[in-house]
């Protein structure tokens, strides 16, 4: 079998760099005393939490609370709802967004639990993004529902993590796009060295990412989705036979070839829609021969026509 590392490294490498937030809102949070405060779920989004000072806990529904202590981060995927502590079974005070927060910036608030009057015993930095790329929801999917690092153990993340605070805490002009940007990085980075920590732990879609042959197709389609992909095509890419790589994409990602590339088109259509563009213009870079075609693959692939969807979002 000819397997080149790299290759399965770069293919990795794009899609986590392909990732983009569309929008971000963070928190500082100081704590004294006991208390809980609850992150409601929100669809199509990522939450982190960096500890920077005490141990903070960290709770999903069904699985034990999670102690996060100072320089660990924490992921948590797919909008899940969860709760952030000062310990186990310490009281609810409330949901994040009900609880009185003073506004630092367009997108950052401080909020303090406890007495003012007390030094805080426990600190951190929590945030909640939002992506534009049409392939997060594949990672999104396969992440634990709790992803924790240590960023002591991954000097890239230990130095981006004070470099995010800084840009927060001390507003200067184009700071938000800076933070924007350094946030991307950190999440990625957050993956990787997840990965790097536990390389058994990829599954499915990072799985086939990680894979040299799969993975060299996985990157052909995120790379272009409008080609004229076939099975045939893709197996070539792969350096495997049409039947051997069917079989193994399918037990691997979850669904045969095809169905991935289509459903790659029908997300980065969707992003395209959603940012403006016309439904015929999509159609075309997309591969598809008349506006009517790429309708009824989009209306049939995700529930609703395209201009459904240009009209809901606009």
């Amino acid at each position: 079998m000819d397997v080149r590392p790299w290759e399965h490294a770069d293919a990795l490498t794009d899609a986590l760099y392909g990732l983009r937030m569309r929008g971000a809102f963070y928190s500082w949070t100081e704590a004294s005393g006991s208390g809980s405060v609850a992150m409601p779920e929100v669809a199509e989004t990522l939450s982190f939490h960096i500890v920077a000072q005490g141990t903070a806990y960290l709770e999903v529904e069904g699985r034990d609370a999670v102690a996060l202590p100072a320089g660990h981060l924490a992921l948590v995927p797919r909008g899940i709802g969860h709760r952030v502590s000062t310990g186990p079974g310490a009281p609810l005070l409330g949901r994040a967004e009900d609880l009185p927060q003073t506004m630092l910036g367009d997108a950052f608030s401080l909020l303090r639990i406890g007495p003012e009057a007390m030094a805080p015993d426990l600190a951190l930095l929590c945030g909640v993004v939002a992506f534009d790329a049409p392939v997060v929801q594949d990672m999104l999917a396969v992440l634990p529902s709790i992803l924790q690092v240590d960023t002591a153990r991954h000097p890239v993340m230990a130095a981006l993590v004070p470099l995010l605070s800084r840009e927060l805490r001390e507003p200067r002009p184009g700071g938000d796009a800076v933070a924007t940007r350094l946030a991307d990085v950190l999440v990625v980075e957050t993956v990787r060295a997840w990965l790097a920590d536990d390389p058994d732990a990829a599954q499915g879609w990072l799985a086939a990412l990680r894979d040299a042959q799969l993975g060299s197709a996985l990157a052909a389609v995120h790379r272009d989705p409008g080609a004229d992909w076939s099975l045939s095509e893709l197996a070539r890419r792969a350096r495997m036979s049409r039947s051997a790589f069917a079989a193994r994409f399918a037990a691997v990602v979850g669904v045969p070839p095809m169905t991935y590339v289509t459903t790659t088109r029908m997300r980065t259509a969707r992003t395209r829609l959603a940012a403006g563009e016309t439904v015929a213009a999509v159609g075309a870079s997309l591969g598809y021969g008349s506006e009517a075609a790429f309708s009824r693959a989009f209306a049939r692939t995700t529930g609703e026509t395209p201009g459904r969807l240009r009209r809901r979002v606009a």
